[in-house]
């Protein structure tokens, strides 16, 4: 059996811990208040305490995805990032970068724009991965990131 081409498999991009942090950051916060109302008022609210610390490791440890590419398309955005889009690679006619942005214009004239500082060290694997996507889906070396 054959070992499956990198454009044919599913890629997910997490988002860069410098982006989480903030946010599990807030939520240990929210957490050390939650915990001194349940010993001072309520005592049920140390649950929100509980609920916030494990959420604010989750969030440490395994950030949320804002990038999925597979042989069809693209989704763009997620938690922390913006709205999800999603675009299939038939309906791009380009791809540019432009100052740390990766811009997707599209077959009707509009275009979707992507800052690469969301994927952090990981945003060149995302160009390379975008470009060989759409070779892989015009079926020649259309696109070159150089």
């Amino acid at each position: 059996m054959s070992e499956p081409t990198p454009s044919a498999a599913t890629t997910t991009y997490r988002l860069d811990r410098r982006f989480v942090l903030g946010s599990a950051g807030v939520q240990v916060i929210g957490a050390g208040l939650a915990a001194m109302l349940a010993f001072f008022v309520w005592e049920w609210i140390g649950l929100l305490a509980v609920a916030l610390l494990l959420n604010a490791a989750r969030l440490a440890l395994l950030p949320p995805a804002v990038v999925r590419a597979d042989e069809r398309g693209v989704r763009l955005g997620g938690p922390l990032t913006g709205r999800p889009v999603r675009l299939a690679w038939s309906e791009v006619d380009d791809v540019s970068l432009d100052g740390g942005q990766l811009v997707f214009t599209r077959t009707d004239e509009g275009s979707v724009v992507f800052s690469l500082t969301h994927l952090g060290a990981r945003g060149n694997d995302f160009v390379r991965d975008v470009y060989d996507r759409l070779n892989a889906t015009n079926g020649y070396r259309r696109f070159d990131p150089t």
